[in-house]
């Protein structure tokens, strides 16, 4: 019986994924998995590979007729049916031949919880590594059960930056002390250098431009999708306040990094304001709000050492609400 869907999102990704799929070939339960590439419309395709691995594992290409961006994984998890799934990209590899085990193994003697989130390994220049623990970010180095996540109807949303952020938010928001993320400390996902990464081109431009944009459209989809199918959970609207707060924060970032999209970026905060932050401005708790945004400043401090905002969080939030739609 297979147990874990295995989804490669692949766009033009011929020259690594060969060691990405090694590194699942080599996985001690390789029985209990089923391998699928979602082929986001690259016009070359994954067939040879196919014809490669498919000697020793359940390995299937699904083809997209039309690039949709990181977000094609929705397409793998719709098309697939064990009763767990990871996702792993097409440049990346398993950390060893127990990572899946491991994982699976936790999974199934712990019921209760519903996402099991191992450590992962970010490869730097010359072969730096820094690692990432208890990450609710990025899909790296985790396995989701499948009924949890169709229970509350979880999906990916159709942008093309900071959408492992909006599906894992969500994942947040709507588990609980019955339905449990668990942490894993072991290392089961190295995330490889790539010189030509979107999010390394240009000087870090995607830091402050579409991260930016697609933080906020994933931001009020996620707090949305929770309210919607959890209205009475009151950490979503902890959560909604911390967003804003984050939100001040990486817009003067961007003032003093990329002022390129300063006004880009302030119209989304604008958009945040207006959708989401609108409903809690006159309500929220000052004293629940100042411990929410001490905690934002303590986690940001290591980015905010070159940044000197010339507003504080009131006063942003204040002139947010005074910008006509």
């Amino acid at each position: 019986m297979k147990k874990i869907d295995v989804i490669i999102p692949a766009y033009k990704a011929q020259g690594t994924i060969l060691r990405t799929l090694c590194s699942i070939a080599t996985q001690t339960i390789l029985d209990k998995l089923t391998v699928t590439i979602v082929n986001d419309a690259d016009k070359v395709g994954y067939k040879n590979f196919i014809e490669t691995f498919s000697p020793f594992m359940d390995i299937k290409e699904i083809v997209l007729e039309k690039n949709i961006g990181p977000s094609c994984r929705q397409v793998g998890i719709d098309n697939t049916t064990s009763p767990f799934f990871t996702c792993i990209d097409a440049d990346d590899t398993f950390a060893n031949p127990f990572c899946l085990e491991l994982m699976l193994k936790k999974a199934e003697e712990s019921p209760e919880y519903h996402t099991f989130i191992g450590a992962f390994a970010e490869e730097r220049e010359n072969l730096q590594f820094v690692t990432h623990q208890n990450d609710m970010i990025w899909m790296f180095g985790k396995i989701y059960r499948r009924d949890f996540i169709n229970k509350y109807k979880i999906r990916f949303n159709e942008t093309r930056a900071n959408e492992d952020n909006g599906f894992n938010t969500i994942v947040r928001l709507v588990s609980s002390e019955t339905e449990k993320v668990m942490f894993l400390p072991d290392i089961v996902y190295f995330w490889h250098w790539k010189e030509d990464s979107i999010t390394r081109i240009n000087n870090m431009q995607y830091s402050y431009d579409q991260s930016f944009t697609g933080y906020v459209d994933n931001m009020i989809y996620a707090i949305n999708h929770a309210k919607k199918v959890k209205p009475f959970n009151s950490y979503i609207d902890m959560w909604a306040v911390k967003v804003m707060c984050n939100l001040y924060i990486y817009y003067y970032q961007t003032l003093k990094r990329d002022s390129r999209f300063a006004k880009q970026n302030y119209g989304y905060c604008v958009k945040y304001y207006n959708e989401i932050f609108k409903k809690y401005n006159e309500s929220v708790d000052k004293t629940g709000f100042e411990n929410i945004f001490s905690e934002t400043i303590s986690e940001q401090s290591v980015n905010m050492k070159d940044v000197l905002p010339d507003k504080t969080i009131h006063q942003f939030i204040k002139e947010l609400s005074n910008v006509k739609d």
